[in-house]
């Protein structure tokens, strides 16, 4: 079970780490329209074999076999729960960004998004569905379990977030750290990944909502 747990989780980190990797490489190739659904194609590639491994070789870590069993009605709370603690904690942490870190008000990276689906709408698939499920894999099923079972979870919730947070390379790194520690709690207290996912989806979506 080890084994197949570590050998997963490196395959996970590897199709993450391409799915980075490889969109400077097709802007070389592409540097016009096809680019954005080039990056699409590659990030979608990436999250069905991230499902595909986790279907085929399901694997459980320290909070899937501590879990306890959640009936629908409770998985449905936890991700309502999740988005608005979410969607408060990013209110919170831009506060203390703006005005006591003095980081600037405008986020680069909602930003960019916003003026890459101006052009192209069809990339919201990415934001609100792609994205989440390869980073809910990378961050909270690979790093933070794996961190999880050698380390105590706290540690390994801050260490899995602060990686999160570098990840986005915005500059507001106290509200990505902040998102992925609410992320933590949510994995360690339901052993579902499906219900970060959905907070996380949730979030990005009224995020962009919210920022139109």
């Amino acid at each position: 079970m080890k084994k197949q747990l570590q050998l997963n989780s490196l395959i996970i980190l590897s199709i993450y780490c391409g799915t980075m990797t490889l969109p400077p490489l097709l802007w070389m190739i592409f540097k016009n329209a096809w680019y954005y659904p080039a990056v699409t194609v590659l990030d979608l590639i990436g999250c069905c074999m991230m499902l595909y491994l986790a279907h085929k070789f399901p694997f459980k870590d320290r909070f899937l076999r501590t879990s306890k069993k959640l009936a629908l009605r409770q998985e449905i709370y936890y991700i309502i729960f999740g988005t608005l603690a979410l969607v408060l904690l990013q209110w919170l942490s831009s506060y203390i960004e703006i005005n006591f870190l003095g980081q600037p008000s405008y986020s680069a990276n909602t930003g960019y998004l916003l003026a890459v689906l101006t052009k192209y709408p069809y990339y919201l698939v990415n934001i609100v569905i792609l994205a989440p499920i390869m980073e809910e894999f990378v961050f909270r099923k690979v790093l933070f379990a794996n961190l999880g079972s050698v380390i105590d979870p706290i540690g390994a919730a801050l260490a899995s977030s602060l990686l999160f947070s570098f990840a986005h390379q915005d500059g507001h790194y106290l509200t990505y750290a902040g998102i992925g520690l609410v992320l933590c709690f949510l994995y360690a207290k339901t052993g579902r990944l499906r219900i970060t996912i959905l907070a996380h989806s949730l979030m990005n979506l009224l995020i962009i909502i919210s920022a139109w």
